[in-house]
């Protein structure tokens, strides 16, 4: 197989652009480009940045989600001269910093959501900054290195991979050329542009003329039927998103598509063949790395490695080794560890000679992937030698993770472990040594998840969560991280469970189970009417911010288990000994609006029974409310003297007008057809139907201005908060007064 004619990224968009002109390249879900306006877009941008002090071998990134700006500023950068730095957006004010310093950007270009993230002094502008400015893309030789790609290494914080313009041409190329890449593909991507594959993808695309086809973000429900309306040929997934497309129901138009190839990075070998069947098309074997490229593949016609677990063969220029300790070459059939050498191969990592070396020792990349050679050439994967974390498609590096953690006063030291997961593979768990003075306890363990979660990506922040009184510790002061999981028990059992909010003893008192691309959130203490806790409500809100970004499902819905959707008995630790405090459990409720209108994707209450009390008031700020026959609405606390929360002083005449006053003041019990006439219910269904019904919501409330229309048509943050101030003020008199203690204490009383 020849090499590619091309010796650097401008080059070839530039051939693409003579070859291809008005042929479709890019196509995003605001528009499409042809080959010839993507060329003239980027060198426009490339003159622009040019022009604003971008010179050869600066580091500009590139922060932003899937819109065509992606490719448009990495191509622009590259024409500049300068080296791209690719962010992912779900970083936080920790990983973010740290990419930032230790790549030496220049200049982030980034979408506005993101901007208030940068760390101060940064050097930030969205592409519209640059609308209506023209410059000529400057005369400059393509700086070697293409890309910092930063990827979680098998120690400490992310490294920069050093790609070079001839390492993503090689990558594409090969591809390409394995795959049989003909004229008339269409190539579909649902990774963010940030991670690898769209980018070979997009150069591949190049190379042959096709359409790339960009999602804004993968679901499981909806990609079969996007690869139909795009008429998509071929695609590349990896993660759990087989595993999530499979879970979804069967549907006729399943095998109704022009597919011809799903390339796939760890395919289940019990799976494969079901795959296959379900969807009517070939599913192939990649593998590789950031530092390496591709290094295996499996034939399109190779059938008979279907089932058996084998990633492939390297391509033309790759040699492949399963190596014993000694770095020979292991016989057919014995594990060892998979080392690669050959072209693409990165340059480096940025800033780190010594783990450069450590990487390439011997001449060839370490992978830290346990494998064998089966007797035909193929290599399979037995498992991994790294410290690092793998959840879905996304690698974790436990140093980065226990770092965040550490900078907490109340933690002394922190390890994070894998422990095994039916859908993700792997999750991380952390286990917690804290400082003299903190207590072991729900508080803790929540303050220190928030904690991780503003400082990480949301992969990132640790699944389970365990308090230890100490750490097995080697000879030279290190934690023996393998004694940690070493006790014959489920790991789960007697963490701090992060998605539930809750220690994991049973069934928690929130469940979190995702259907057909929506968020399902339970309130699951019918033995107390779902009263709301202190930690029920924390975790509500975290769970509201956990999935409201919209990369991992459509929309939430909030229900009950047994005859109540909620009840307020749990006004009991407002008069706690010690006392909880009632602006305390007012605030409570305030995080969660907070929580609510920030989310990017619709909220869809589902009343399973009577709704009471606090919670009641709580979905006002939710964009839907469904009920059954036997739904009532009551606020009870009203009447004895307790202020609104959850912003109802503003949220409720919102909805119900003038009658807003007859409700807080009277608290009637409001069936659910008044409750539809208030406003305060959308529609009445069986209880059957219940969750169907609002998951039907969801999804026609779903399209690409989901986001907007929302922001613009939910109150602003702004004037709840001013309201929440207000009901807050109300608890703290109450409380002052002595009546909130005296009439909750008489109200549980009976």
């Amino acid at each position: 197989m020849a090499d590619p004619r091309w010796t650097s990224l401008p080059e070839l968009v530039r051939d693409a652009a003579g070859r291809f002109g008005d042929r479709e390249f890019l196509r995003f879900p605001e528009g499409s480009l042809t080959f010839a306006e993507a060329d003239a877009e980027s060198d426009r941008l490339a003159g622009v940045l040019a022009a604003r002090g971008v010179r050869p071998g600066d580091r500009v990134a590139i922060m932003m989600d899937n819109v065509a700006g992606w490719p448009l500023s990495w191509l622009a950068i590259l024409k500049a001269g300068a080296v791209t730095v690719p962010v992912n957006v779900r970083y936080r004010t920790a990983d973010l910093g740290f990419v930032l310093r230790d790549s030496g950007a220049a200049l982030v270009l980034s979408a506005p959501a993101y901007v208030p993230l940068m760390p101060p002094g940064t050097r930030v502008h969205t592409l519209a900054d640059f609308d209506g400015e023209r410059a000529e893309a400057p005369a400059v030789p393509p700086w070697e290195v293409a890309n910092f790609q930063y990827t979680s290494g098998t120690t400490g914080f992310p490294k920069a991979c050093m790609l070079s313009h001839d390492y993503w041409l090689r990558t594409a190329w090969f591809v390409a050329e394995q795959t049989g890449l003909r004229d008339d593909d269409v190539v579909l991507m649902a990774q963010a542009f940030s991670y690898m594959d769209p980018q070979w993808s997009a150069v591949m695309c190049l190379m042959a003329g096709v359409p790339l086809v960009v999602l804004p973000r993968f679901s499981a429900s909806g990609f079969w039927r996007s690869a139909r309306e795009h008429g998509a040929t071929m695609t590349y997934v990896l993660g759990t998103m087989p595993l999530l497309m499979s879970k979804q129901p069967p549907h006729p138009l399943d095998r109704e598509h022009r597919m011809r190839l799903v390339l796939c990075s760890g395919i289940a070998p019990d799976l494969h063949r079901r795959f296959e069947e379900r969807w009517g098309v070939a599913w192939r074997e990649l593998y590789g790395s950031t530092e390496s490229g591709l290094d295996l593949s499996v034939e399109p016609d190779a059938a008979t490695t279907v089932g058996t677990g084998a990633m492939g063969r390297p391509p033309p220029g790759k040699e492949v080794r399963v190596a014993g300790l000694d770095g020979g070459a292991l016989p057919d059939g014995e594990i060892g560890e998979i080392v690669v050498r050959g072209l693409p191969m990165m340059n480096g990592y940025w800033n780190h000679p010594e783990a450069t070396a450590h990487s390439m020792r011997g001449g060839w990349f370490h992978t830290g992937d346990l494998g064998f050679r089966d007797a035909a050439g193929y290599v399979h994967h037995a498992g991994r030698i790294k410290d690092m974390i793998r959840r879905g498609g996304e690698n974790i590096s436990p140093a980065e993770v226990e770092s965040v953690l550490e900078t907490h006063p109340a933690v002394l030291a922190a390890a994070l472990v894998p422990i095994p997961d039916e859908l993700f593979g792997e999750l991380p768990k952390a286990f917690v040594q804290l400082n003299p003075g903190h207590a072991a306890d729900t508080e803790t363990a929540a303050v220190l998840v928030e904690h991780a979660r503003h400082r990480l990506a949301g992969y990132k922040v640790p699944a389970y969560l365990e308090f230890v009184e100490s750490f097995p510790m080697t000879p030279s002061a290190r934690i023996q991280k393998r004694l940690l999981l070493d006790p014959p028990r489920d790991q789960r059992s007697g963490a701090y469970d992060v998605a539930a909010g809750s220690w994991r003893e049973g069934r928690s008192m929130i469940d979190i189970t995702v259907r057909q691309d929506v968020a399902i959130i339970t309130l699951n203490r019918p033995a107390k009417l779902n009263a709301l806790t202190g930690d029920m409500r924390r975790r509500l809100a975290a769970a509201l911010r956990q999935y409201g970004d919209g990369t991992t499902v459509k929309g939430i819905v909030l229900t009950g288990e047994g005859r109540a959707f909620s009840a307020g008995e749990d006004l009991r630790e407002a008069v706690a000994d010690p006392p909880g405090g009632l602006v305390g459990e007012v605030e409570l409720f305030h995080d969660i609006t907070r929580a609510a209108l920030e989310t990017r994707i619709p909220l869809v209450a589902a009343y399973n029974g009577i709704a009471v009390g606090g919670a009641c008031e709580m979905t006002l700020c939710f964009d839907a409310r469904i009920g059954t026959p036997a739904t009532e609405l009551y606020f009870p606390e009203n009447t004895i003297g307790l202020p609104v929360s959850n912003a109802a002083s503003i949220l409720l005449p919102r909805l119900a007008g003038n009658r807003a006053m007859r409700l807080i003041l009277e608290s009637p019990r409001i069936p659910a057809l008044d409750a539809v006439a208030l406003g305060l219910l959308d529609e009445i269904v069986p209880a059957v139907d219940l969750l169907d019904a609002a998951i039907a919501l969801v999804h026609r409330w779903t399209g690409p201005g989901t986001a907007q229309h929302l922001r613009l048509l939910r109150p602003s943050l702004e004037s709840v908060e001013r309201a929440m101030a207000a009901e807050t003020q109300a608890a703290r008199e109450a409380e002052e007064s002595g009546v909130a203690h005296a009439e909750i204490t008489r109200f549980l009383a009976g």
